[in-house]
Formats: structure tokens, sequence, C-alpha cells
């Protein structure tokens, strides 16, 4: 396809998307919910820059309000390291995803059209990635110095179990912000080759079965659809 017909076609699908998400909004009725995917973006990842400059990490998610307090929710996330020591270099890369709910705790009873959660929830994490390590030297007084190692470059897989905890706030129409905490459990990985892996995408240190992180996402929900919820009496 030209390019000039690509950039066409995406300029009337964000303006139809962008009419869509008008009128679901000019159309809305007392004692209805607006739903539709919510994209968010980890802006946690940022601080990185400043305490751990080595590794870049990229997460998206993606959240549907299924019902009033039910959110499925997939983050998907990419990540990069990359280490010059004294003693070794190391590179590592991969993917990784992150599929669970979020249930949220809050209810406002009849108003029914405010998105504010505080909410916990469940996910199940798998990474896909590589790593490397060059220029490894091992001092030693007794048996002479060792240099020159290498551990090549080998995939490996990692598969953990997330709990969740956060809140989000919806800071204009549609657009939210919020911050949540991860415990992360990991019940395998694949052959590290004699080498731990640094850090493990989406889970965190590779020498740990157990790690906490945490995320502070901006997000943008897409008004798509209106639906009636079921107001739970004596649910606070």
């Amino acid at each position: 396809m030209p390019t000039w017909r690509m950039k066409k076609t995406l300029k009337y699908s964000f303006s139809l998307l962008a009419l869509l998400a008008l009128m679901v909004q000019l159309y809305a009725q007392d004692g209805m919910r607006v739903r539709g995917p919510r994209i968010s973006y980890d802006l946690a990842s940022l601080a990185l820059l400043y305490y751990d400059p080595d590794r870049m990490v990229y997460t998206i998610s993606v959240d549907y309000e299924m019902k009033q307090d039910l959110y499925p929710v997939i983050d998907l996330g990419y990540q990069h390291v990359k280490i010059s020591r004294d003693n070794y270099d190391y590179k590592s890369s991969g993917m990784f995803a992150r599929i669970g709910t979020d249930v949220n705790l809050l209810n406002y009873d009849k108003q029914v059209d405010v998105y504010e959660m505080m909410y916990v929830g469940g996910r199940y994490g798998f990474s896909l990635f590589n790593q490397q390590a060059e220029n490894i030297s091992v001092p030693d007084e007794y048996w002479g110095d060792f240099s020159g190692g290498q551990i090549e470059k080998h995939k490996m897989h990692a598969h953990w179990i997330s709990l969740v905890g956060g809140m989000r706030a919806e800071v204009f129409r549609n657009f939210f912000m919020g911050w949540s905490v991860f415990m992360n459990i990991r019940f395998y990985t694949s052959g590290t080759m004699g080498m731990d892996p640094y850090n493990i995408p989406g889970f965190g240190t590779g020498a740990n079965r157990v790690t906490v992180t945490f995320n502070y996402s901006i997000s943008y929900r897409i008004p798509m659809q209106q639906y009636t919820p079921i107001i739970k009496a004596g649910k606070k």
C-alpha cells in the first residue's frame, strides 16, 4: 500500500474513532455506564533512567470493564539490558506478558458514572528472553587469574503468578492515572547455563523467587458502549 494511502486510511480511522467516542458521550443516559478498552502506559520505567540506567522497559496494558466491578486485563512489555563491568559484559533482551483480572473494591451506590478504582487482582506472567555474557574475568591468587570467558547467547523463558493491588482515578473525562504494586512468585525458569538473569522481563531480579514491582500509569479509555450496571445493595 502506498505511503500516502496508508496515512489517509489511518487519518480516517482515527477520525471515525473520535466521532464514535463523541457520540457515546453525547447520548449517555442517566443510570448508564460507559465502557470500552482502556489503554495504559507505565511511566515508572522512566525512573530507570536515574536508578538503573543499564535497563530499559516499555510496558502497555489493556483492560476492559466486563462488569462494573470486573476488569480483565493484559499487560505486554519489552526489556533491554546492557551492562559493562570490570569483570564482565552482559546483554539481555526479551518480551513479557501478564494476563489476569482486577476486581474493583469501591462502590458509589447510585452514582454509576463514577469510575475511580481501588482494586485487587491476579496475573499469570511469562517471559521469553535471551542473555549472554562476554569478557568474563575471575581473579584468583592461588590458581591464577582467569579472563576471556563467555556465556554464549541463549534463549530462556520464565513463568510466575502475581498478586496485584492498586488505585486509579479519572482525572479528566476518559483519562486516568494510577499506581499498582505487584508481588511476583516465580515457579519456573528454563536453564540459566551457569548465570542467573540480571533481570527477568516483567518479573524482576532473576536471582529471586519472589519480587515486588511497582508501576505508575497514565491511561485513556475508548468509550464505545453503554450498559446498565447491577446495583449491589449494601456493598461499600
